[in-house]
C-alpha cells in the first residue's frame, strides 16, 4: 500500500472518472449523484487492494474513524488539481455552490439533513 493511501479521497482512476463526466452544463444534483458512486468505487478500491483506515477511535464514545464520503466540494478541489477548471473557475463554482447548498438547505453532500 502506497504512503497516504489510507486517506486518499480521489485514486487516479476516480479522477479519470470525474475528468471524463465533468461539464460545464451538469447540475448540483447530477454532481451530489456522482459523488455517491464515487464514494461506492472508492471503498471498493479500497477492499480490493486491501487498504484500511488507521485503526483510531473517538474518545468520547469509542467508535473508529471512518473516511467521509466525497463531497460535492472535494469534487471541486479536484477539478482544479487535474486542471480540468482553472482557479477562476474554481472560485465561481465554490460560490455558486454555496449559494446553491444555502438556498436549498444542503449538506455538503447535496443532501436534506435528516430532521
Amino acid at each position: 500500500m502506497a504512503s497516504g493511501d489510507a486517506q486518499r479521497a480521489w485514486f487516479p482512476e476516480l479522477l479519470d472518472d470525474l475528468k471524463s463526466y465533468w461539464s460545464n452544463d451538469i447540475t448540483w444534483e447530477e454532481l451530489a449523484v456522482f459523488c455517491r458512486y464515487m464514494t461506492e468505487k472508492r471503498q471498493k478500491i479500497k477492499e480490493a487492494r486491501g487498504i484500511r483506515l488507521p485503526r483510531m477511535t473517538c474518545r468520547k464514545c469509542g467508535g473508529r474513524m471512518v473516511l467521509p464520503p466525497i463531497s460535492i466540494r472535494s469534487a471541486l478541489f479536484a477539478l482544479r488539481k487535474a486542471e480540468v477548471i482553472d482557479e477562476s473557475e474554481f472560485r465561481k463554482l465554490d460560490r455558486e455552490w454555496a449559494k446553491h447548498r444555502k438556498a436549498n438547505g444542503l449538506d455538503a453532500y447535496g443532501n436534506k439533513p435528516e430532521s
